[in-house]
């Protein structure tokens, strides 16, 4: 997995690319950890080149919102595929991550 990133106005903005499974999680996961030390607590993942998240994906995104939460930021999800969203509609996700159509949306929840 790969990701670029930028801020707006405090918010860590991550463009993630390719499969969001147990071999990339780590990534992430070391990512968000480095961000906390900063006392970086709100995020967005951008998943509109994520193709492919399995179970680790998912559990790794409910543990980092819940850690967020927990530090008084937290996580919103934007441009999802039409399956992936799906996907997060059949597990519950969607009704405990805030999921939005496009960048700016997410960032003005924060407000």
């Amino acid at each position: 997995m790969e990701y670029t990133e930028f801020k707006s106005n405090g918010i860590v903005v991550l463009k993630l690319f390719g499969n969001l499974d147990m071999l990339n999680a780590g990534i992430l996961k070391e990512r968000i950890k480095e961000s906390a030390s900063q006392e970086e607590h709100r995020f967005i993942f951008d998943l509109e080149g994520v193709s492919f998240i399995d179970s680790s994906g998912f559990g790794l995104i409910m543990s980092l919102n819940d850690k967020l939460s927990e530090l008084g930021g937290g996580l919103r999800i934007v441009n999802v595929s039409k399956t992936i969203r799906q996907i997060f509609r059949i597990s519950k996700i969607s009704s405990v991550i805030q999921i939005f159509e496009s960048t700016e949306e997410a960032i003005n929840s924060f407000k």
